[in-house]
């Protein structure tokens, strides 16, 4: 099993050498977009030129992060009930061994509000 800080890092790797990678290509297209455009400012160029690499790039990304393809460790829900003191507002669920690990796949993972997440990274503090 990946632990939580494992998976951060490869998260984290993957995205720099996207950035490395799309380095090249992003620099052809930014001085081809000048040439074809006509636009001397080289700002304006960056600007479109980003936008363009940003939109192309979106479906990369959306790999990486929300597919599902690498793990997340947390989860994050806008309007949830706290499994702890049953507070209804934001949520969050982060599995690991330091904090509400799930002892089997099976079971669902309980959410927890804020405070109360404070209350417990406090206490494995102690």
């Amino acid at each position: 099993m990946i632990l939580s800080k494992e998976v951060e890092v490869v998260k984290y790797l993957l995205y720099v050498m996207r950035w490395v990678v799309l380095a090249v290509p992003g620099a052809l297209f930014f001085n081809k977009a000048r040439e074809i455009l006509g636009i001397e400012n080289v700002y304006a160029v960056m600007v479109i030129s980003q936008a363009v690499m940003g939109a192309m790039v979106y479906f990369l990304d959306r790999l990486i992060f929300t597919s599902g393809a690498i793990p997340i460790p947390w989860e994050i829900k806008p309007r949830g009930v706290c499994a702890e003191c049953g507070r209804v507002g934001k949520c969050y669920r982060v599995a690991g061994e330091k904090c509400c690990e799930v002892a089997s796949k099976t079971q669902t993972p309980e959410f927890i509000c804020e405070n109360c997440a404070v209350k417990k990274i406090q206490h494995m503090n102690d």
